[in-house]
């Protein structure tokens, strides 16, 4: 029996904020988040619901302990020595729905 109830996801509201993230594997190619801090509160993922990669960048839509987000993992250059860096940011808060399944 398949237990699975799928989830409709809404966009509450667009951001572009930046996260400080805690990832499973520092030095990996492709981390995956654990968690991140978002204004002194810190928010568990609880689980990593989608992963897409576009040119330069991953995104993550995440359920946490305190609801739905999008982050985004991209590279970052220092204006004045033009090194890159990864920086973390948070795309949307997003509202998850279940939608129940007819028996």
């Amino acid at each position: 029996m398949n237990t699975f109830t799928p989830l409709l996801f809404i966009e509450t509201a667009a951001l572009a904020e930046p996260v400080s993230v805690e990832v499973d594997r520092p030095r990996a190619v492709h981390p995956l988040a654990t968690g991140f801090w978002r204004n002194d509160e810190y928010h568990r993922v609880v689980k990593i619901v989608e992963t897409r990669y576009e040119y330069g960048e991953t995104f993550f839509r995440v359920v946490t302990d305190r609801g739905c987000a999008d982050l985004r993992r991209h590279r970052a250059a220092d204006p004045r020595t033009m090194r890159t860096r990864v920086a973390w940011e948070l795309c949307a808060e997003v509202e998850a729905i279940e939608i129940p399944r007819p028996r």
